[in-house]
């Protein structure tokens, strides 16, 4: 049964929380790459090394999706979150007594189980502690956290790095902090919802009686492979255009690397105000998919802009690819919760399975996409990569309709048809 999330005060306290945690996360995320040739350096590393030190995140992350869905399906949202931000704290934490290519990479694999034990939770938490009408807004903050990460890291790691005297491992650290003080307060103010507790104990009965299984339950729906396939081309796309971008205008375009960084940085900073623009236009409207296909139809134009085009058009075409790349990410983490027969764990099963398909594709992408390109070009590999994100066009377009605007135009529907035949 449907449990609609009854209003509470208390939500915020609980979102500013969970919120606070997840930026951290995406921040550690990207944090090794503004340092990487520094940290390549002290640890004697090659690009390979360095490349997988990032990547790696990215595979744990798709693996432990699905544990995640499960651990918060057994264990509950407090327990779930904490133990996520744990492995994570540790993982950071760690980076100060790593002098080797080999303790680098177990921190990482800390940092990536942690953020993929927390992906299924944002859904679980929006979808018992918030309303309907609020939903969308508060997936539309999910959906650009990722890309304020970005700006941030981008912006911020470097003079960090210099303040704390040129240690890369400190700057680390301090985000390790960041997650230890999440996890006092996700201890001390955390909590179930009512809602959520009442659903648990349901699904229980239910589990007792006809075993089900959420993430069975959820891939039998046709809707939720659509949304998962158009997901891991969408990552697979972004992934590999995020990283591979500046490298293409310098080594192939031959700008200077502030040059192709500063145009580089205009791909966020567009996801950011799309995510903004298109999460409230989406919510005010009433409908999804119109922010959805058509937003991937905008990456792939951008995108062919963005490596073909000289000048305003080039950059132009970076701020096409970012604007539809978050332009759609309200509507992927809304549409879930308005899906036929919803509960808060089987929302965290689409969740945890969008996202590890999703993140399985971001690990896979820059290494074939490094591979190709070293026999192709990187201007060439980017033109074929690109063509993801016309399948996840394809896949979004052939989705139906979930928002309210939608199931009102059908009751009247059905209203006018049962009126006529009568």
């Amino acid at each position: 049964m449907f449990l609609t999330a009854r209003t509470s005060n208390y939500r915020w306290i609980i979102a500013i929380i969970f919120f606070t945690g997840l930026m951290a996360l995406n921040v550690l995320w990207f944090v090794l790459s503004p340092l990487l040739t520094v940290i390549m350096a002290d640890l004697n590393l090659d690009l390979s090394q360095g490349g997988l030190s990032m990547s790696i995140v990215c595979l744990f992350v798709a693996l432990f999706a699905i544990a995640g869905g499960f651990l918060v399906d057994r264990m509950g949202v407090k327990k779930s979150y904490l133990f996520g931000l744990l492995f994570m704290a540790i993982g950071a934490l760690g980076t100060w007594q790593v002098f080797s290519y080999g303790g680098l990479f177990i921190t990482r694999v800390l940092i990536g189980i942690g953020f993929g034990l927390c992906i299924p939770i944002g859904g679980v938490i929006i979808m018992t502690w918030f309303p309907e009408n609020e939903r969308p807004y508060m997936n539309t903050i999910n959906a650009i956290l990722p890309y304020i990460a970005t700006v941030i890291t981008f912006s911020f790691t470097v003079p960090m790095y210099q303040a704390l005297g040129n240690s890369w491992r400190m700057v680390v650290v301090l985000w390790g902090l960041m997650l230890v003080i999440v996890a006092v307060a996700w201890i001390i103010w955390g909590k179930e919802h009512s809602s959520y507790e009442a659903s648990q104990t349901n699904q229980s009965a239910l589990a007792s009686s006809q075993k089900e299984n959420p993430f069975v339950t959820v891939w039998k729906s046709r809707e939720v492979r659509l949304l998962s396939i158009a997901e891991a081309c969408d990552m697979w796309s972004f992934q590999f255009l995020s990283s591979m971008l500046p490298t293409f205008y310098i080594v192939e375009v031959g700008m200077s690397m502030s040059a192709g960084s500063r145009l580089t940085a205009i791909f966020p900073i567009a996801g950011i105000i799309a995510g903004l623009v298109c999460g409230v236009w989406m919510t005010r409207v009433g409908l999804r998919r119109p922010f959805m296909w058509p937003m991937h139809v905008m990456i792939f134009v951008g995108t062919l802009l963005a490596i073909n085009g000289v000048g305003w058009v080039r950059i132009a075409g970076v701020a096409m690819a970012g604007f539809g790349n978050a332009g759609w990410a309200p509507a992927l983490f809304t549409m879930p919760m308005e899906f036929k027969n919803m509960t808060p764990s089987r929302v965290g099963a689409v969740y945890a399975i969008m996202m590890s398909m999703g993140f399985m594709a971001a690990f896979v992408s820059p290494w074939l996409g490094g591979w190709l390109a070293e026999r192709i070009s990187i201007h060439h590999t980017i033109f074929i990569f690109s063509f993801s994100s016309l399948i996840a066009a394809t896949c979004t377009f052939l989705m139906k309709e979930t928002g309210p605007a939608a199931r009102v135009t059908n009751i009247e529907g059905s209203v006018m048809q049962w009126k006529n035949t009568n």
